[in-house]
C-alpha cells in the first residue's frame, strides 16, 4: 500500500526528530564527561622535617612541598593535587593501611617498609650525620662492649626513621650506644641543645636548620654557645614520594599518577624553578 504524501513527510520529520534527540543526548554525555572534576589525590607531607616539609604559620611548606606544588600545575587537566601535613608516624600507618595514597619524603627502604611502592624518581639527595656535643667520642663506642664504657651514649633519632647504619645497629645491640625516638627533629634538637642526648642522627641540613630556628627563638638560652661536631656520616640517601601497595588499597588511577608524576617532576628540575626552589630555603 502505497503511503500517502502527507504520511511520507510525517515520517521524515520523526525520523529528524529522533535523530536530532540522539545528537542531542550524546553531546550532553559528552559534555558532562568534559565537565566533570578531576579527581583529587592527596599527598601527605611529614609536618616537621624542615627545610623539606614542615608547617609553618599552619601552613605546609619546604623544597620538596614546592617541587610538588610545581610539578601539580601541569597535571592539573587530570588530577587535582592537595599536599597535606601529617606527623610522620601517621603517614606510615596510613601507607601500610591503604587509607593514605602516597607520603613524602621517604628514603627506599623496600625490604622493611614492603607496603610502600614504587617511589617516585629522587627528589633531592639528602646526607644523615651525627652532630654531638663536642667531647663525645662516637667512634669510641662502635664496636665496643659494654664492660668496657661506663655508659652508653645516648643519641636521638626521629621516631619511624630508618636511617641506622649497619656499625650503629651493632652498637644498639651490644648497648654501648642508647637509641632515643623521640617525636620529631624539633624535639630531638631542644634535647641536644640542652644536653639531654649526647648526639643526634638525621640529615645535616635539617639539622642545622633547626639549631639556627631554635638559636633565634630562644636568644635567652644562649644555644649559640653550645659547640658541636659532626663525627660522622652516616649514609647518603634519595627522598622519594613513597606510594601505598597495601593490598586494600582501591587507588585505580595510582599507575597513571605516578608516571604523570614523575615527568612533570623531571621537568621541574631542568627548569630554573628548582634551584629557586632551593635557594628560598637556605638555611635562615
Amino acid at each position: 500500500m502505497k503511503l500517502s504524501m502527507k504520511s511520507r513527510f510525517a515520517s521524515v520529520v520523526k525520523l529528524g526528530t529522533s535523530f536530532l534527540v540522539c545528537v542531542s543526548l550524546n553531546l550532553a554525555i559528552l559534555l558532562t564527561v568534559d565537565a566533570q572534576e578531576p579527581p583529587t589525590v592527596i599527598i601527605l607531607a611529614d609536618d616537621a622535617y624542615p627545610p623539606y616539609s614542615f608547617v609553618e604559620d599552619d601552613q605546609i611548606k619546604g623544597i620538596y612541598v614546592e617541587i610538588l606544588q610545581t610539578a601539580a600545575e601541569a597535571l592539573a587537566e587530570y588530577y587535582h593535587v592537595e599536599i597535606k601535613a601529617t606527623p610522620w608516624q601517621r603517614g606510615l600507618k596510613e601507607l601500610r593501611e591503604g587509607s593514605a595514597f602516597a607520603l613524602i619524603p621517604p628514603y627506599k627502604h623496600p625490604d622493611k617498609r614492603p607496603y610502600i611502592w614504587p617511589y617516585s624518581i629522587p627528589l633531592l639527595e639528602e646526607t644523615v650525620v651525627t652532630t654531638c656535643h663536642e667531647g663525645i667520642d662516637i667512634f669510641g663506642y662502635i664496636g665496643q662492649e659494654l664492660n668496657s664504657l661506663a655508659t652508653p651514649i645516648k643519641v636521638g633519632v626521629n621516631a619511624g626513621y630508618q636511617i641506622l647504619s649497619e656499625e650503629l645497629t651493632l652498637a644498639r645491640k651490644k648497648g654501648t650506644i642508647n637509641f632515643q625516638e623521640n617525636k620529631d627533629t624539633q624535639s630531638n634538637v631542644l634535647k641536644l641543645l640542652l644536653r639531654r642526648i649526647d648526639c643526634y642522627l638525621n640529615d645535616r641540613s635539617s639539622t642545622l636548620w633547626e639549631i639556627k630556628r631554635l638559636n633565634s627563638l630562644y636568644p635567652e638560652k644562649s644555644f649559640s654557645k653550645v659547640m658541636f661536631t659532626e663525627p660522622l656520616v652516616v649514609m647518603v640517601r634519595t627522598a622519594h614520594i613513597g606510594y601505598t601497595d597495601s593490598k586494600g588499597h582501591k587507588y585505580d588511577y595510582k599507575e597513571d599518577f605516578v608516571r604523570r608524576m614523575d615527568s612533570a617532576i623531571k621537568d621541574v628540575q631542568s627548569s630554573p624553578v628548582y634551584k629557586q626552589i632551593i635557594k628560598t630555603y637556605e638555611m635562615p
